[in-house]
């Protein structure tokens, strides 16, 4: 019963060849057979010359006989030829590689044609390779003569064996007879090619007289043709040439055979049975009409068959009609089944046919693939016909059924195959073929019908058999896109090979059940699972995870039975990488513990695994143990950080600034680069936020970052330990580079239950807000690292002032106005880089109008002498803190003017009001080769310095004084520090000031010349709330400074200060008496110089003579003056002015001055009569009549020169001045106040006044 189920057959094979290729003998490494069977196979398709048909051939390396018995049934299940490969050295492997040919050929003796035996390792001739050289010239004879041997056949005759063909066929070649030689009583394996068997063969040696029939011939002696010889596979150029020789005499063979058979008389027709039919027909009559008829239906089957092998399948559909007709009549359905089937595959033939490329005499011996022909029917469709329809082109009217049919065609003949358990394996055959036709038409649903029957047909065979149908079907319905189903079949064929009742194949189990982990939707590949399925797989499917776990599970039980452990471990991890989302507690904790187990004999690694098969394993690495949200590098501490140095020309450059509303940031960018740098050799760290997925304690041996291999690193690990539903916990990894350059952050590396996981950026899908490929950082030159300590006490709070975070340290002082106080800042090298470079700055949000250089200051030449700083070495520089302040009483405080100097009571006292300071000291240090590469880094020391008020100025004056060098500067003071106070002015003179109590002072000051008064340094700005609104110093108070010393000494705390008045402000007539002119008055009244103690008396009508001398004492020219004289009236309420009709003018009391030049002097007279008894008074001024234009909106101040008259009024005269109002009484008028202090200066400096104040009387 047969039992072998040819799995690759298709349709086309009922028109091939069948050609068995036997490796014999033992010498011929298997190797070399395949290479030998490769080449041979190259011949598939074969042109036969002057008939116009292509002869396909199959070639099989094992059939079994009891199948080769159903030829009769279906003939391309015959085997029609035989080659068989060995090799041999010598004279006796060759015997017994010819005996072992003889035998295979005796097997298949009544179903063979032709036969070949091709032997490698010998000459040619046959001689052994060792007498190649002695022999050249013999060989060459001899291959001449077989050469032209074979030449003298007919180039339409192929060359064939004698034994192949009957005597009178003329196709069959003379073999050249030669004379025994006797010299040796042995024959070469030459003389036995021409001469025939050798006697010692055992084989017996007929006479050629005696006539065989072809089919049963098993020597002959003259078959040397038989025989083909090589030195080696690289040396059989005419390998090819031979095999297709012999393919055309199966042809020639089966044509004959056919042609008799159709010639053949029905009396003497024979029943053709199938194996299992014999033994039913045994005593059957055979005279009966139906056994005749169903002999003739049964012939006629025959010839379709012969028809197709002939390349005719438009005569072979005539022939199975016919037959169909005559089985049909007497129910023979075995048979009509076949010629169903027959019928179906002519059509296919027919529908496909296979071309034979022109030109080419390899035809085909480029195809690689060996797969079934009718998958490559579209790539052959509307090419040139073959198969023997070129042929049969008057036949074309008469094709076979049509495509549509021929499936009800197959599922009938599948039918009555059904009926016969002896036909299982035909039936099983035709589910096949008919599934791949429909495979090919893309009619999925129906092949997969076909291939459940396949399923349902109960067939006994071995396991090898089973594994191979279930493969079969495994394939197929891959093809058909059923993936899961095919993964079952493949799962099950996996199964078969471990079967108790076989020799388990752990090996091939594992195989099959890592080609079925596709239809599951599985990969070996963790990141194509990761991708998704719609990326990896076609139908998109996540597939179930209990499928998936069971399979996964087989896969390592496999890979253990293999004894290949460090398999089993990484499918294992691959296992609780994908499935552990999947899996209720218990089953966690039981994949977890077997991994666990697997590593203890062999940990995971993260490098891939090489597979015999040559798959490669990739790594899995553990990305769920523990879960990664967050992964971003830190930036260094602040005062670790590295700035660039800013060159001294970038501040002072200036750039066009254009705004936008639009943000043009790329956050994912910044992510995978910060904006920050990290030093060669320190200690940078990365944060991860991590999460413990199980629902036990998870223990991490190992986790460290993964750096790239072009920057050097040192890995610092951590063995971090995540509690159960502990939430998010944040772990810092350490890394010191080692080198500047471009540091590459790939991931991190941890080691989880034995395995060792490479963990990338690229494969976090749980990472926020997006995975990322790498994060890129820049790692500069190493630079050094300073420690920085105060002398002070450290400050408690203090509130960040600018940028103050990269504060090390604190210090804190309290100070009184005008106190002084002096700390020590250290600084100490901890690195081993020198500091070359140490700049010291102050940082402050309060620092409004550079007020704070005058709280801290320090000396620079003090820091740039002790540079460099060594390693473990040390700076230090005084820090001068000073209690500045304006000294003046806060504006709430004030009830009166700034300028009287009424006394206060005791019972307005001043209210303490404290300021405090807070300020950053920073310093930006650099050294080595981050000081060459252009970085520093900046540490600051945070500063608390409280002012507590000591004194204020309430009110404060300028008088005059009876030299013209000098003036008197008077003060108020009152103490606010709550303290008794000691205040020393002048040289010797001092006063106790008690708490609350205000005191006035008195100092004579040098006047101020107005070129010496720096007016550039005025600013305009003015002083926050928090710090009291104030003007900025004044430059005449800075100036008039230099020459006030006021010092305050409190007994009770030790402390002692100064009193400062730069921020005093003056109006115009105090700046009067402040400043010196540059021009020198001498003024005369009737011939007597006017001094300071004068005192004058006139009468009424009595002339008054004014002489007047200007002397020019500066270097510079005065041009355009005006000198002018100017009576006035004084009384108790003030200067009323002067009435025209009082006074009389004789002269000109206004002089127009073209130029007073440097150094030279100008005089001018002229009288007044005054009418009027009373006090008079003069005004002398000379004033530049060019600034006056520029100053025309300033009304000049006067200093007037008194007198008394009792004279009556006159009547007012033309050349009288106009009326002034009088002051207070203090010798000033002012007609108007000035706008600003810049024209102030401008009038102080061009308006020249006589300021010595003369009273006279008119009586």
């Amino acid at each position: 019963m047969m039992q072998y189920v040819d799995y690759n057959q298709t349709a086309e094979d009922h028109q091939s060849l069948l050609v068995l290729v036997l490796h014999v003998g033992s010498q011929l490494h298997t190797q070399q057979f395949h290479r030998a069977m490769d080449k041979i196979s190259r011949v598939d398709c074969i042109h036969v010359q002057g008939q116009k048909r292509n002869i396909t051939v199959r070639y099989k390396k094992n059939y079994s006989v009891e199948f080769n018995s159903w030829g009769d049934f279906q003939t391309h299940r015959k085997v029609l030829g035989l080659i068989a490969i060995g090799k041999c050295a010598d004279h006796t492997e060759f015997e017994d590689l010819f005996a072992s040919y003889k035998s295979v050929k005796e097997e298949y003796a009544p179903t063979i044609i032709n036969s070949r035996l091709v032997v490698f390792g010998m000459n040619t001739d046959g001689s052994p390779l060792t007498n190649e050289t002695e022999n050249v010239e013999v060989t060459s004879d001899s291959d001449r003569t077989d050469s032209e041997s074979v030449n003298s056949a007919p180039k339409d005759s192929p060359q064939m064996c004698s034994d192949s063909a009957n005597p009178s066929d003329s196709s069959s070649l003379p073999v050249p007879e030669r004379e025994t030689s006797s010299k040796s009583p042995q024959n070469s394996p030459a003389e036995l090619k021409r001469n025939g068997v050798k006697k010692s063969s055992g084989v017996a040696n007929n006479s050629s007289s005696e006539k065989r029939s072809h089919s049963n011939s098993l020597t002959k002696e003259g078959s040397g043709a038989e025989i083909v010889f090589y030195p080696n596979l690289d040396q059989c150029a005419d390998l090819e040439e031979r095999i297709k020789e012999f393919v055309t005499s199966l042809y020639y063979v089966l044509e004959g055979k056919r042609l008799d058979r159709s010639f053949e008389r029905s009396d003497k027709l024979t029943l053709l049975c199938a194996p299992f039919e014999k033994k039913d027909y045994v005593g059957v009559d055979t005279d009966t009409k139906s056994f005749r008829k169903k002999c003739m239906g049964r012939l006629r089957k025959h010839l379709g068959d012969l028809c197709l092998q002939a390349a005719m399948p438009g005569e072979a559909v005539l022939h199975y009609n016919t037959a169909l007709d005559l089985l049909r009549g007497v129910n023979d359905f075995l048979w009509m089944g076949g010629c169903f089937e027959g019928m179906c595959c002519a059509a296919i033939v027919l529908a496909y046919p296979r071309s034979t490329p022109v030109g080419l005499k390899r035809n085909l011996s480029f195809q690689v693939k060996r797969g079934p022909p009718i998958a490559e029917g579209k790539t052959r469709a509307g090419t040139s016909y073959a198969n023997g329809l070129d042929v049969l082109g008057d036949q074309s009217s008469q094709p076979g059924p049509n495509l549509d049919d021929v499936v009800e065609k197959y599922k009938e003949a599948i039918t009555y195959y059904s009926k016969f358990k002896h036909a299982a394996v035909v039936e099983m055959e035709a589910c096949l073929k008919a599934c791949r036709l429909l495979i090919l038409q893309r009619k999925y649903l129906q092949a997969s019908d076909f291939l459940q029957n396949v399923v349902y047909i109960n067939l006994p065979s071995q396991e090898d058999d089973r594994i191979q149908r279930y493969n079969t079907l495994s394939a197929l319905y891959s093809e058909i896109g059923f993936r899961r189903k095919a993964a079952f079949f493949k799962r099950v064929s996996g199964m078969h090979c471990v079967a108790p009742d076989s020799s388990p194949s752990w090996s091939q189990c594992y195989e099959l059940l890592l080609q079925s982990l596709e239809g599951y939707s599985l990969s070996v590949n963790p990141r194509e699972m990761e991708l998704g399925p719609a990326c990896v797989f076609p139908d998109g499917c996540f597939g179930w995870p209990v499928l998936q776990y069971r399979v996964l599970h087989e896969l390592v039980y496999s890979a253990r039975r293999m004894s290949n452990p460090q398999i089993a471990v990484r499918h294992m991890t691959l296992l609780v990488h994908l499935m552990l989302r999947h899996l209720s507690v218990n089953e966690q904790r039981e994949a977890l513990t077997g991994l666990s187990t697997l590593t203890l004999k062999c940990p995971g690694t993260p490098q891939p695994l090489a597979l015999d098969t040559g798959l490669i394993l990739p790594p899995v690495p553990l990305l769920a143990l523990p879960t990664v949200r967050s992964f971003r590098l830190l930036p260094p501490a602040p005062h670790l950080q590295a700035t660039k140095i800013e060159s001294p020309d970038s501040s002072s450059s200036s750039g066009v600034f254009i705004y936008t509303p639009l943000s043009l940031s790329n956050k994912a960018a910044s992510d995978s680069k910060p904006d920050f740098k990290w030093v060669c050799g320190d200690v940078c760290e990365a944060s991860l936020q991590l999460l413990n997925p199980l629902a036990d304690e998870l223990k991490i041996f190992y986790m460290g970052l993964m750096t790239s291999d072009e920057q050097e690193a040192e890995i610092f690990p951590a063995n971090p330990v995540i509690p159960a539903d502990s939430g998010l916990m944040t772990v810092k990894l350490m890394v010191r580079p080692k080198s500047a350059g471009t540091l590459k952050i790939l991931g991190y590396t941890t080691i989880v239950y034995g395995v060792k996981s490479n963990c990338r950026l690229r494969d976090l899908v749980n990472l926020r807000p997006s995975p990322m490929s790498e994060i890129v950082i820049e790692v500069i030159p190493p630079l050094p690292h300073l420690a920085l300590c105060c002398s002070l006490p450290k400050a408690t709070v203090f509130s960040s002032s600018g940028n103050s975070a990269d504060v090390v340290a604190s210090g804190s002082a309290t100070l009184f106005a005008g106190q002084s106080m002096e700390g020590i800042v250290t600084v100490q090298n901890t690195s081993d880089q020198l500091v070359e470079k140490l700049s010291v700055r102050i940082n402050s949000k309060n620092d409004v109008q550079g007020s704070l250089s005058r709280v801290v200051s320090w000396v620079e030449e003090n820091i740039t002498s002790q540079l460099p700083i060594e390693t473990t070495g040390q700076l230090c520089f005084s820090l001068y803190m000073h209690g500045d302040s304006d000294f003046l009483q806060p504006s709430e405080m004030v009830s009166g003017s700034g300028a009287s100097m009424s006394p206060r009571s005791r019972s307005e006292s001043a209210e303490v009001k404290e300021k405090s300071i807070d300020t950053v000291l920073s310093l930006q240090y650099s050294g080595g080769e981050g000081l060459t590469a252009g970085y520093c880094r900046q540490c600051s020391l945070a500063l608390n310095i409280d002012i507590l008020p000591s004194v204020y100025i309430t009110r404060w004056d300028l008088q005059n004084t009876n030299d013209p060098q000098f003036c008197r500067l008077c003060l108020d003071l009152v103490n606010v520090s709550g303290h008794q106070m000691d205040l020393s002015y002048a040289s010797d003179s001092s006063i106790v000031l008690e708490p609350h109590h205000t005191r006035r002072i008195g100092l004579e000051v040098p006047r101020l010349d107005a070129e010496q008064v720096d007016m550039s340094q005025m600013e305009q700005n003015r002083i926050p709330a928090h710090y009291r609104t104030r003007a900025s110093p004044d430059p005449y108070s800075q100036c008039l400074a230099r020459y006030v010393d006021i010092k305050w000494t409190m007994p009770s705390t030790k402390a002692t200060g100064t009193v400062g008045i730069d921020y005093l402000t003056w109006t115009p007539e105090q700046l009067r008496v402040l400043l010196l002119s540059d021009i020198r008055w001498e003024v005369k009244l009737c011939g007597q110089p006017l001094l300071p103690s004068s005192r004058f008396s006139f009468q009424v009508g009595e002339t008054v003579e004014v002489a007047v001398r200007l002397e020019n004492t500066s270097d510079v020219g005065k041009k355009d003056s005006l000198l002018c004289i100017e009576p006035c009236q004084r009384s108790m309420g003030g200067d009323l002015g002067l009435d025209c009709s009082n006074v009389s003018v004789i002269g000109a009391s206004v002089l127009h001055i073209a130029q007073i030049a440097a150094g030279s002097e100008v005089k001018h007279s002229c009288s007044f009569l005054f009418l009027a008894p009373g006090s008079y008074g003069l005004t002398i001024s000379c004033r530049h009549l060019g600034e006056a234009e520029g100053v025309s909106s300033i009304t000049v101040a006067k200093t007037t020169v008194s007198a008394v008259t009792g004279a009556p009024n006159n009547a007012s005269r033309p050349n009288s001045i106009s009326k002034q109002k009088s002051d207070n009484g203090h010798g000033s008028t002012t007609t108007a106040t000035m706008k600003t202090e810049s024209k102030l200066k401008a009038l102080a400096r061009h308006t020249w006044v006589y300021s010595s104040p003369v009273r006279f009387e008119v009586t």
